[in-house]
């Protein structure tokens, strides 16, 4: 800005760099954000569609970590968890087998020595980066205490993946900025 604004100068459209409010909800793939002491970087994003109810999804990474940050809205209001991918077999039991022969898993699963009960199963189609690409997959989602989540997902007859996180709040990620071109 300089003496020149100050004094009446003309100001260039090149002196004059655009505010823009970065949140959550409109991180794209290459974008930083803190979160837990940590700097993460937005690697992939993809959309939950639930015959119609959809939730959004970014993956994010630092260093050989990697999490996923998922948005829901319920009555106007977003709704935060923050999950790692687990291994199916880190449940207690046998849980693909279980799904395989009963179409479900048991109600309640055990996991790193935490109880987790059964909250919603829904089938729905996933699409990764905005592309037009559909995925059907069934998921299943458990709550733990202190707002500790587990879902469980089935991509195919015998594809299963797992995650493990907690329910977040916005305000606990910070610095989300756009990663600068040539950087």
């Amino acid at each position: 800005m300089g003496l020149k604004k100050w004094f009446g100068g003309r100001q260039s459209e090149d002196d004059e760099q655009a505010y823009e409010e970065y949140s959550l909800s409109t991180m794209k793939v290459g974008f930083l954000v803190d979160y837990d002491l940590k700097t993460w970087q937005v690697t992939g994003y993809g959309t939950y569609d639930y015959d119609g109810y959809v939730t959004e999804e970014w993956e994010l990474r630092a260093d050989e970590e990697v999490n996923f940050l998922e948005r829901a809205v319920e009555d106007g209001r977003a709704f935060w968890t923050l999950t790692r991918a687990i291994g199916i077999d880190e449940i207690a039991g046998d849980i693909a087998a279980a799904i395989v022969a009963d179409g479900d898993p048991p109600e309640v699963v055990q996991f790193a020595g935490d109880e987790y009960v059964g909250n919603t199963s829904e089938a729905g189609l996933y699409r990764k980066d905005g592309t037009d690409a559909e995925r059907e997959f069934v998921n299943w989602s458990f709550e733990g205490v202190e707002g500790k989540v587990l879902f469980i997902s089935q991509w195919g007859e015998r594809d299963f993946a797992a995650y493990a996180g907690l329910e977040v709040e916005e305000y606990q990620f910070t610095d989300i900025l756009p990663v600068e071109e040539g950087t």
